[in-house]
C-alpha cells in the first residue's frame, strides 16, 4: 500500500509541477487524500463497510463476493493518478474558511475522485481503449460486465462520504446537491462525446466543442471546488464563482491534454489514441477549419483507425498528425487553452484573499500552462 501512494504523489508533484514550486505541505495533503479513497475502497473488505453500504452484513459468512465487485474499481484507483481535482478542493476550501473547512473537505475527497475513475472505466470501455495508467484497461483486465458494474459503484459509493461527514445538515444537503447537479452534467457532456464518435465525417464548432468539455472534464473540477466552497461559506455566489473557475481549469487541462496526446502521446497512453477513438479534439477542429479540402483525408484516417485499430492504422495517424502540426493547429489550441488559463488566474486573484495557498493554486495553473 506505501508504494502505492509514493507512486501517486510522484505523478503528481513531479510530472506536473517543477521542484522549485513544490510545497511541502502537499505532500502530507496528498497523503491524507490517499487515506480517504482507502478508507471506502479499502483492501479487505469488512463488515463495517458491508453495513455501511446498507446491506445486513449478518446475512453472509463470507464477504468475498463483495471483494470481486470492488476489485476493478480498486485496480484502477490504486494505479495513483494526479489527483488534482481533490487538492483544487481542498485549496478552496481552505482559502475561503481556513483549516476548519479544509478537515471537512477532506472527508469529501472520495466524492471527487471516485466519480473520476468511474468515468474513466466507462468511458474506457465506450471507446474501445485498450491502455489507461500504463497497463491494460480495466475491462481487459477484468471484463466488460463486471468493469460497468465497478464504474457505475464508483459514481454512487461516495454518497457514504456525504452521509457520515462531520458537517451540519444544512450543509450535508447543500453538499447533495452540488453533487447531483454535476453528476448530471457530467453524463450530458459524455454523451455529446459519444455522439461525435458515432459519425466520422462530424466536425463540431468551438463553441459547442467547449461546451462538452466544460461538462465532461470541467464538471468533476466545479463539483470539487464547489463542495469546498460549501463547507466554507454559505454564500451562493462565492460557491458558483470557485466552481466557475475550477471549471474553466478543467477545460484549459482538457485542451493541452488533447494537443499533448497528439504531440507525443499522453502518459500510459500511445501518441494520437485519441484519433483511433475518432475524437473530435479542439486540433483536430480547428485542423479542419483551416483546410476544409483535406476534409476528406481526415475522415479516411479516422475511418481507417476507427475500424483497423491503432498498428494497422498508424503510419496514416502519424502522417496527419504531421500535417496537423504544420498547419498550426496544435499552437492555435495550446494558445487557446494558455489565455483561458490567463483569465483564470485573474479570477482567482480576485475571488481569493493572498495567501500561500492562493500561491500554490497559481503556482497550479502556470504548471498545466507550462505541460
Amino acid at each position: 500500500m506505501a508504494n502505492q501512494t509514493v507512486i501517486c504523489i510522484q505523478d503528481f508533484t513531479i510530472a506536473r509541477f517543477k521542484s522549485s514550486l513544490y510545497n511541502p505541505l502537499m505532500k502530507i495533503w496528498l497523503e491524507d487524500i490517499e487515506k480517504e479513497l482507502y478508507k471506502w475502497l479499502p483492501l479487505q473488505i469488512e463488515r463495517e463497510w458491508v453495513d455501511l453500504m446498507g446491506v445486513d452484513s449478518g446475512q453472509f459468512r463470507d464477504f468475498r463476493v463483495f471483494e470481486s465487485i470492488c476489485e476493478p474499481a480498486r485496480d484502477l484507483v490504486y494505479r495513483g493518478g494526479k489527483r488534482w481535482r481533490p487538492l483544487l478542493m481542498l485549496l478552496t476550501a481552505r482559502m475561503l474558511g481556513g483549516q476548519r473547512a479544509f478537515e471537512r473537505a477532506l472527508q469529501l475527497v472520495s466524492v471527487v475522485e471516485f466519480p473520476h475513475n468511474g468515468s474513466l472505466i466507462i468511458d474506457d470501455i465506450e471507446d474501445s481503449s485498450d491502455m489507461r495508467r500504463g497497463k491494460p484497461a480495466t475491462h481487459i483486465t477484468h471484463g466488460v460486465d463486471i468493469s460497468i458494474n465497478a464504474g457505475n459503484l464508483l459514481y454512487y459509493l461516495p454518497t457514504l462520504a456525504i452521509d457520515t461527514a462531520d458537517v451540519p445538515d444544512e450543509i450535508r444537503l447543500r453538499l447533495y446537491r452540488i453533487y447531483a447537479r454535476y453528476m448530471r452534467r457530467v453524463h450530458l457532456g459524455q454523451g455529446m462525446d459519444i455522439t461525435w464518435h458515432h459519425t466520422i465525417d462530424t466536425i463540431p464548432d468551438i463553441s459547442s466543442y467547449e461546451t462538452m468539455c466544460r461538462l465532461k472534464t470541467g464538471c468533476l473540477a466545479a463539483m470539487g471546488s464547489e463542495l469546498g466552497a460549501a463547507v466554507a461559506t454559505d454564500n451562493e455566489e462565492t460557491i458558483a464563482q470557485a466552481g466557475s473557475i475550477a471549471e474553466t481549469i478543467g477545460l484549459g487541462f482538457q485542451i493541452l491534454d488533447d494537443v499533448i496526446n497528439l504531440e507525443k502521446g499522453n502518459p500510459g497512453k500511445r501518441r494520437g489514441d485519441d484519433i483511433v477513438e475518432n475524437k473530435k479534439s479542439l486540433p483536430i477542429i480547428l485542423y479542419a477549419t483551416l483546410h476544409p479540402e483535406k476534409n476528406e483525408h481526415l475522415f479516411s484516417v479516422f475511418g481507417k483507425a476507427q475500424s483497423e485499430g491503432y498498428a494497422a492504422s498508424e503510419a496514416e495517424i502519424l502522417e496527419l498528425i504531421g500535417e496537423v502540426e504544420k498547419s498550426g493547429a496544435l499552437t492555435q489550441a495550446r494558445a487557446y487553452a494558455k489565455d483561458l488559463f490567463g483569465g483564470v488566474k485573474t479570477r482567482i486573484e480576485q475571488l481569493y484573499e493572498p495567501s500561500s495557498d492562493r500561491e500554490f493554486l497559481l503556482a497550479m495553473v502556470n504548471s498545466f500552462m507550462e505541460a
